[in-house]
């Protein structure tokens, strides 16, 4: 048995009206929106940024630490001498990040006749910071 519900005619306009009113944003509530919105891609490139440059840093690092290494490997297997000087590794190492890295070598003599202390520093210019990196081995060569 089929149940009828009558509803008065001025219940359903009312409510029609309401729910159009309903269906949008208003003004404010958009502006309010979008500078939340806003704001959050300001915070989101800050730390993009600061990620970005941490990255950059961490990369020229690495590059130094490899150009000490490379300085130290030659002078232990005799390519470069033994002596105090700056080397110029243009033609043996490429670094992966855009710096321009400069190395010195510093050699002490050391007991027993033989032993030097051999003191490796790789420097470049990062950012407008100036980062180095030091290694200090010894090397035997007996005379």
């Amino acid at each position: 048995m089929p149940v009828s519900v009558s509803v008065p005619e001025k219940a359903i306009s009312e409510s029609n009206a309401r729910s159009r009113r309903r269906n949008g944003f208003s003004l404010i509530e958009a502006l309010a929106a979008l500078t939340i919105f806003g704001m959050a891609i300001v915070v989101a490139a800050g730390f993009l940024d600061a990620n970005m440059s941490a990255a950059r840093r961490l990369e020229a690092r690495s590059d130094l630490v490899r150009a000490a290494e490379t300085v130290l490997e030659s002078v232990r297997g005799g390519t470069l001498p033994l002596v105090s000087d700056d080397v110029d590794l243009t033609d043996e190492f490429q670094p992966l990040s855009s710096i321009r890295v400069r190395t010195k070598v510093a050699v002490t003599s050391k007991n027993p006749q033989g032993l030097f202390s051999v003191q490796v520093e790789a420097r470049a210019m990062v950012r407008s910071e100036d980062m180095v990196v030091t290694i200090t081995s010894q090397v035997w060569r007996p005379e």
